[in-house]
């Protein structure tokens, strides 16, 4: 049976819909498993994200060492350097552009700052946030975390393929996303602003300089590449082309082993 049903406040007398699969004998069941908004948001962060990250990395070459409180110059004690792992100062320099950088970091990050808003709006007013995003407090017990990351580490699981609610490790991951990295590396790349941080000289003092804000942004980008690995990884794991189809279409096909 080909059943498409809805989350959330939309869903109404028209959710479940039933047809014949084209493709083999019989029928197959299908779930409509993601909303406009989320699809939409969905695929213009990874192009928002994808400009930052390389943007960034133009930005961090032209000047590839990290400090830590307000001040940082080539020959100043450093926390981390470049050429401490085979790329001197002029060859890094040399591969990156600064300026091509800056202009399109600035850019996307207006990009993703007001697509992220907009999904946050939306999925608020409309509950997805509470309903299929924020964890039940059953759901953060020891030994609910333990199995489930358990059953996330077993490549084939069928549990993972047939999934359409997310897991409490998701839930966790994606809240901590949304309302802490986010508003994190949001505030850590305006501190590094000569203009907003004498307007707000507030934010050097809250991440205690600029440099502080430069090294704490550079890290926060290593932990959302992580991020992306992981939820690539995931999304492999519990059948690629499915989950991308459901992303693009909505329409989610059932694995036969849950129908």
């Amino acid at each position: 049976m080909l059943i498409s049903s809805s989350f959330g406040p939309a869903a109404g007398k028209d959710d479940f819909v039933v047809a014949t699969d084209p493709v083999r004998s019989g029928v197959s069941t299908w779930l409509r498993l993601h909303t406009y908004n989320v699809r939409i948001c969905h695929w213009i962060n990874v192009i928002a994200g994808g400009y930052l990250l390389l943007s960034g990395i133009h930005i961090f070459l032209d000047f590839p060492e990290l400090y830590w409180g307000h001040t940082g110059y080539q020959g100043y004690p450093a926390i981390f350097k470049l050429s401490d792992w085979g790329i001197s100062w002029d060859e890094a320099g040399e591969m990156g552009n600064r300026m091509w950088g800056r202009n399109y970091h600035f850019t996307f990050a207006w990009v993703f700052l007001i697509n992220g808003m907009v999904y946050a709006a939306w999925n608020l007013w409309t509950g997805h946030v509470r309903d299929r995003l924020w964890p039940r407090r059953d759901e953060l017990s020891s030994a609910r975390l333990r199995d489930e990351l358990a059953e996330q580490m077993r490549w084939g699981s069928p549990a993972r393929a047939t999934a359409t609610s997310y897991g409490t490790l998701q839930k966790v991951s994606y809240v901590l996303m949304i309302f802490i990295f986010v508003p994190v590396m949001l505030l850590t790349g305006i501190a590094q602003s000569p203009s907003i941080a004498a307007a707000w000289p507030w934010l050097l003092d809250l991440f205690g300089g600029r440099q502080s804000a430069r090294t704490l942004h550079s890290i926060g980008t290593v932990l959302f590449v992580l991020f992306v690995v992981v939820h690539v990884l995931e999304v492999l794991a519990a059948g690629a082309v499915n989950r991308i189809r459901a992303m693009i279409t909505g329409r989610f096909r059932v694995p036969e082993e849950a129908q």
